[in-house]
């Protein structure tokens, strides 16, 4: 009998706006608010049932490279497995669309994808899923549906039925970011900016918005803040705005007509960096 492959699509997700609060006093972390939402990039996974004594994880594609053995999948499934959840081993095929330190959370929204399928499969409960997200990272519970969400400071999720449209030009420059390093070095903290009142978000909203990572990033590599400079320039773009703590910058148009002109422009340019065209899902 043959072995059934489901596929799933994995999709990045961007920062719309990030809000860095303070630090707890419990544990010395930064207490964060972002806008969060989804793009049409996506890494691409394979999931089969296999006679074999242990999962298999294999990644894949132009951004596979470096990836540790112990990652958010391997992660997760040792979790699943210390609870005898899953009474078959699985094979994980992901093909990495989404470039590693990017601030799109690459590895978190395939950990919450994998998550997802197992709830609608039955092995999870809503509870267990949500569960296991939070022991996974902060930002996995984000990707458990396609839906834009508030992040709140104190963990708390709540979701955006209706998405802002954007077409998006990303850019990457050639390296990475440290995650750790641009938290361990952020100097601005802001105000709460989204209440609970569960209004719907306005793009005016979005667009007095900011990222307070930047300035950290900024100084911890100041070619990224060359490369935003040259990247505001271009006047047809509603805003430029580094999405989680980078290295990505997401340029932010009306129109796709817009975004293609600038993506044109922006690849002859920039022939050192990873330019895609996108848009909010």
């Amino acid at each position: 009998m043959r072995a059934i492959v489901h596929n799933l699509k994995s999709y990045a997700k961007i920062n719309l706006s990030l809000n860095v609060l303070g630090k707890r006093k419990s544990n010395k972390l930064h207490s964060i608010e972002s806008f969060v939402s989804f793009i049409n990039l996506a890494d691409e996974i394979k999931i089969n049932e296999v006679d074999s004594k242990n999962h298999k994880v294999i990644f894949i594609g132009k951004f596979s490279k470096g990836i540790p053995k112990v990652n958010t999948i391997t992660k997760l499934l040792k979790l699943m497995d210390k609870k005898k959840l899953l009474q078959k081993k699985y094979k994980f095929l992901i093909k990495k669309n989404i470039p590693q330190q990017s601030g799109m959370g690459g590895g978190s929204m395939n950990a919450a994808t994998i998550l997802s399928f197992f709830k609608s499969e039955k092995v999870l409960t809503k509870k267990q899923t949500e569960n296991f997200a939070q022991k996974i990272g902060s930002d996995v519970i984000l990707g458990l549906n396609r839906f834009s969400k508030i992040y709140y400071s104190e963990g708390k999720v709540y979701e955006i039925k209706k998405s802002l449209m954007y077409y998006l030009v990303l850019v990457k420059p050639n390296f990475g970011c440290s995650t750790k390093k641009i938290f361990s070095n952020n100097k601005v903290f802001s105000k709460k900016q989204f209440s609970k009142s569960k209004k719907n978000i306005s793009k005016n909203i979005i667009f007095n918005s900011k990222n307070d990572l930047e300035n950290s990033a900024f100084k911890a590599y100041p070619k990224l803040k060359q490369l935003k400079n040259q990247l505001i320039n271009w006047k047809k773009a509603e805003f430029v705005r580094m999405t989680g703590s980078g290295s990505t910058l997401v340029m932010y148009f009306n129109s796709n007509e817009s975004a293609k002109n600038a993506l044109k422009t922006f690849k002859r340019r920039l022939n050192n960096s990873w330019c895609i065209l996108s848009k909010v899902i």
